[in-house]
């Protein structure tokens, strides 16, 4: 690679690591939204209304870029709205798993857990891709599990609830990952961001309709938090990401994802008052320290790559 391609990659690369900062800020502090729109509607109901949001935000640059003949021949091809309905719907499971968690967890506790992810995804491609795993990915598993021991148990052997549902959202997540890995590079960023925001937001409302009774005034009354995450979260940040993921290695950007849990816990101690016991700091520091630990022998590998 000559200089003057090095410094290009270098500039994209600086460029992404700053989109993914600026999303895992916004989603930290979200976490904060997601459970307070909760005190106006269901879990179901607000993922239907955010995506939704967030969808149209996509939308609307797509139609424009399409108009203009700058969107490409994928904008909106028939794969591309394939792809973006298999990222739709395991986003979907995650997210409102991840939603029905904060129902009973506090935030902090469903931040580091969902940021997990970055510890599954290696384990999920060890198993369904024959791709090894190094010895310090599984010392950041063993690391991680104490980590939740210490945030989920609180002196005894009682389990939250909330805590299960939000691990099984960090499966979720980590799918969502090595798909999005999958597609982003093989389609326009924004089309496939939107069928993906309107598939969240349409099969939450199904469920929304079966299991909660949908609510126009507890939508307008909980406004600020559906706008928030919808605008922000989903909107702004999920295209960040998919964004950012063309020019940021994997690695370095599962290292970054890591910052949102402490964003989370802060804003939640500041917003919500849930005050973070030394246990339970004991138990971020732990599962902080295993995420890192988990990447960095695929950071030294990219690094050394020619």
């Amino acid at each position: 690679m000559d200089s003057q391609q090095q410094t290009i990659t270098s500039k994209s690369g600086s460029k992404g690591n700053l989109m993914i900062i600026a999303a895992t800020i916004i989603w930290g502090a979200g976490m904060v939204a997601q459970r307070g729109g909760m005190n106006h509607v269901g879990p179901f109901t607000f993922n239907a209304a955010r995506f939704f949001i967030g969808g149209t935000m996509a939308l609307i640059p797509t139609l424009f870029f399409l108009l203009k003949g700058n969107a490409g021949s994928s904008g909106i091809s028939k794969s591309t709205f394939k792809a973006g309905i298999i990222c739709g719907t395991i986003l979907c499971a995650a997210i409102n798993l991840q939603q029905f968690g904060l129902l009973t967890t506090s935030v902090a506790n469903a931040s580091f857990i969902t940021a997990l992810y970055v510890i599954i995804v290696p384990i999920i491609s060890l198993v369904m891709f024959k791709k090894k795993a190094s010895a310090f990915v599984w010392i950041g598993v063993a690391i991680a599990l104490v980590g939740m021991y210490f945030m989920s148990f609180a002196g005894g052997i009682e389990l939250v609830v909330g805590d299960i549902l939000v691990l099984l959202c960090a499966f979720g997540f980590a799918v969502q990952i090595l798909v999005i890995g999958h597609f982003s590079p093989k389609h326009n960023v924004l089309a496939l961001a939107c069928v993906q925001f309107y598939t969240v937001s349409v099969v939450s409302l199904v469920l929304g309709v079966i299991f909660e009774t949908p609510s126009f005034y507890g939508l307008i009354s909980g406004a600020p938090y559906v706008l928030y995450t919808g605008v922000l979260s989903s909107g702004v940040a999920y295209i960040l990401q998919m964004t950012a993921q063309k020019t940021t290695a994997p690695t370095i950007a599962a290292v970054l994802f890591s910052f949102e849990s402490v964003v989370a816990a802060v804003t939640g101690w500041l917003v919500l008052n849930q005050y973070l016991t030394p246990r339970r700091l004991l138990g971020c520091a732990l599962i902080l320290i295993a995420i890192l630990i988990a990447q960095l022998p695929a950071k030294e590998k990219q690094e050394a790559e020619p």
